[in-house]
């Protein structure tokens, strides 16, 4: 019996910027919809472009593509807001296109200190069918203080 056993340690939903490939940890993601509206959210965070409005729930929207130094373009209707758990609030991220579940197996991750020491919002690199993907730590999302800061913006938009 020469059978090899692979043993899953994790599924990933990924997602690109710019066609660079980037990952969620599948447990933390809730939903992934089309883009729609974003309000505009006053004295939020940097990171923070708006807001939306998922059956009556008020979702902050982030632009990720500000944590990794990308340009930012205009929203296409073909875009897609990724609606994620960071465990203390639901936060919709948007991306440029999703491309699927992949099974994240043993030794396939590379921790992010070994291989990006820059990248502090990463949790991983991993190499999956001879593709780089880059895999953001949902727990690192945002700084306390910026935590605060849009406390205090959902807080006032709400009033």
């Amino acid at each position: 019996m020469n059978e090899s056993i692979h043993i899953l340690t994790e599924q990933i939903l990924v997602f690109t910027l710019d066609e660079q490939p980037y990952a969620l940890s599948l447990h933390s993601v809730v939903r992934v919809i089309h883009a729609i509206e974003i309000r505009h959210l006053p004295n939020a965070p940097e990171i923070i472009t708006g807001i939306i409005n998922v059956r009556g729930q008020i979702i902050p929207v982030a632009d990720i593509r500000k944590r990794f130094g990308l340009s930012l373009h205009e929203i296409d209707p073909n875009d897609r807001l990724i609606i994620s758990d960071t465990g203390k609030r639901q936060v919709a991220i948007l991306v440029d296109s999703v491309t699927g579940i992949r099974n994240l197996e043993s030794g396939q991750q590379k921790q992010v200190k070994e291989t990006l020491p820059f990248a502090e919002h990463l949790s991983g690199v991993a190499k999956i069918d001879d593709e780089l993907i880059l895999i953001y730590d949902l727990e690192k999302f945002l700084s306390f203080k910026e935590e605060n800061v849009l406390d205090q913006a959902l807080k006032a938009k709400i009033k």
